[in-house]
């Protein structure tokens, strides 16, 4: 038996569907293959910006289980897949499509990492070359610089904590 969850849905719309179809139409099949559907038909095309966005770097893994003849095809023509260039910063590795937030001045300061910089609408920055165009002054990027990575929600965090945990994953990988 498949482990199954219920979500909500409109009673009135599920009884409706059965009643007019006079119980021939199986709403729950119809909704399962729709999804399904979308998410092959929208890895397939245009909305693989948002796949990215909602999957990170694990969008390829979600290819692989429900939509495999999209990888094959992703694998063979790279150009079907953006090309994902990170920001590497010193130890710090952080995603291409994270967002990137300052607080300066009383206001909050947003950019995004792209083609291994930070890019603001502007032009493309390091980490200390953006700290420096919003105030004007050298700051401690390192202080100063939030990043949430795709998929996170709402979570941002500081680059010294990406720097520790960095710092801590080279540690533990020398420990092995």
């Amino acid at each position: 038996m498949t482990d199954t969850i219920f979500i909500p849905f409109p009673k009135e719309l599920y009884d409706d569907l059965v009643r007019f179809s006079d119980g021939k139409f199986d709403v729950v099949w119809w909704a399962e293959h729709r999804v399904r559907d979308w998410i092959d038909l929208n890895l397939n095309f245009d909305m693989q910006e948002f796949f990215y966005e909602a999957f990170g770097e694990r969008i390829e893994e979600m290819a692989a289980k429900y939509g495999s003849a999209i990888l094959d095809r992703w694998n063979e023509d790279n150009a079907a897949m953006p090309k994902r260039r990170p920001l590497v910063w010193k130890t710090v590795t952080v995603p291409e499509g994270s967002e990137v937030r300052m607080s300066y001045g009383g206001k909050h300061h947003y950019a995004r990492v792209q083609n291994e910089a930070i890019f603001d609408g502007d032009s493309y920055y390091s980490p200390n070359e953006w700290t420096l165009k919003i105030t004007g002054t050298a700051r401690n990027a390192w202080r100063d610089l939030w990043f949430k990575k795709p998929g996170a929600g709402s979570r941002w965090e500081s680059a010294l904590v990406l720097r520790q945990k960095a710092k801590s994953d080279r540690s533990a990988e020398g420990e092995g």
